[in-house]
């Protein structure tokens, strides 16, 4: 045959194939006979064997000459860990397909409900970074806890349900919300205890929770309640004259938020103390322990509150505060100079809320042998006691 009809051959052979090939646009990759997907171009199918894309270094992949839009390659090295990726060329970058994924949502904790105050709680979540908290289905408002778990909120209405949210994030993305239920203990009445859930910082100086006993009808003042421990202590004292920690609680200087814990051996925070105050004010409320710490109207007493409890119970020695519902006992207080601990077991000093002078405050001060309504300079730390209209 010669070598001009050959060629003839070959050209209508490949005439016939690449007219095959543009009337099937479209191709399946298989070994059952299966047609291509009718939204696929390619359709490959197997259970035993995977498609492999070209694969090269982070330096071959970069030396490409001008690559198109939209080209996958695995690149054996660019990871953030050296490991391989996929990498895809967009917008004139190449981008690589990590690893990441959305957090599951948290699951909810044991609630801890008080009369006024919910601690809410819930599990961390793996390959979580932090949680958002709300008090409504909305993310874009949420609170952020970073890696915090638990969130107090005070300044709810007793014996009501509650539904808060939660969600778990990372860089990948956020989970679904996680819905948190808990209902409030029943509405509260003098006599009741007051459980608190100290968090150190500008006004309790360690972390801790209290059970703090409630009592009314003190003479004198028997519209008002009281607690029946002082603020910060574990518990109510022992005997007028106990000179524990534990039972004297923590003290404040005049119309200063910031409390003090005294273990017998040093002063916490051992920061933060002033030596005089020159202020013409009485205790604010922005300023009070009580306000802040158990909230819902509890506060300081006044001059006149302690004067009426003082001179209707006769008191004329540390007996009367120690005997009567109160339980007053010899907190001892710090000395203006440094914040060193004094006469704790000997004698008790408790603030009122109104000022003596630019330098001095009102105090209840007794003693063995002595029960008054006195002043003393603002810069002293004693003992605080709180009280709220029944």
């Amino acid at each position: 045959m010669n070598k001009f009809l050959i060629n003839q051959i070959v050209i209508i052979v490949l005439t016939v194939f690449s007219s095959a090939f543009n009337a099937f646009s479209q191709v399946g990759i298989n070994t059952d006979g299966a047609l291509p997907d009718s939204s696929a171009i390619l359709d490959m199918k197997s259970t035993e064997k995977g498609f492999l894309p070209p694969r090269m270094t982070r330096e071959q992949r970069n030396s490409l000459t001008t690559p198109t839009a939209g080209m996958i390659i695995f690149c054996t090295d660019c990871a953030d860990d050296g490991s391989g990726v996929l990498s895809i060329y967009s917008n004139g970058v190449w981008s690589s397909f990590e690893s990441c994924l959305t957090p599951d949502s948290p699951v909810a904790g044991t609630h801890v409900p008080y009369y006024e105050q919910i601690v809410w709680n819930w599990d961390t979540v793996s390959g979580a970074t932090g949680y958002k908290w709300n008090t409504t289905d909305d993310y874009a408002t949420a609170t952020d806890m970073l890696a915090v778990t638990t969130k107090t909120e005070t300044g709810l209405a007793c014996n009501t349900p509650y539904n808060r949210y939660v969600w778990a994030y990372n860089a990948c993305g956020t989970s679904a919300a996680t819905t948190l239920t808990a209902t409030t203990l029943a509405c509260w009445v003098c006599g009741d205890p007051v459980i608190i859930n100290h968090v150190m910082g500008s006004v309790a100086p360690v972390d801790k929770t209290v059970t703090y006993g409630t009592v009314a009808n003190i003479p004198g003042e028997t519209s008002k309640c009281w607690i029946t421990s002082n603020l910060g202590a574990d518990h109510q004292a022992t005997a007028v004259n106990d000179d524990t920690e534990a039972s004297a609680g923590w003290y404040w200087q005049f119309n200063r938020n910031q409390g003090y814990k005294h273990d017998g051996t040093a002063r916490t925070p051992n920061s933060a103390w002033t030596s005089y105050i020159d202020e013409d004010s009485d205790w604010t409320t922005a300023n009070d322990p009580c306000n802040i710490e158990l909230s819902n109207g509890w506060r300081i007493p006044t001059y006149t509150e302690w004067a009426n409890v003082d001179a209707s119970g006769g008191w004329i020695s540390w007996n009367g505060p120690w005997n009567s519902g109160l339980k007053l006992h010899a907190a001892g207080c710090l000395s203006y100079s440094g914040g060193s601990l004094n006469y704790r077991g000997l004698y008790g000093y408790y603030w009122s809320s109104l000022q003596y002078g630019t330098t001095k405050g009102n105090v209840l001060y007794f003693g063995s042998g002595i029960s008054r309504v006195d002043s003393n300079v603002k810069a002293y730390g004693f003992a605080v006691r709180c009280v709220r209209d029944n």
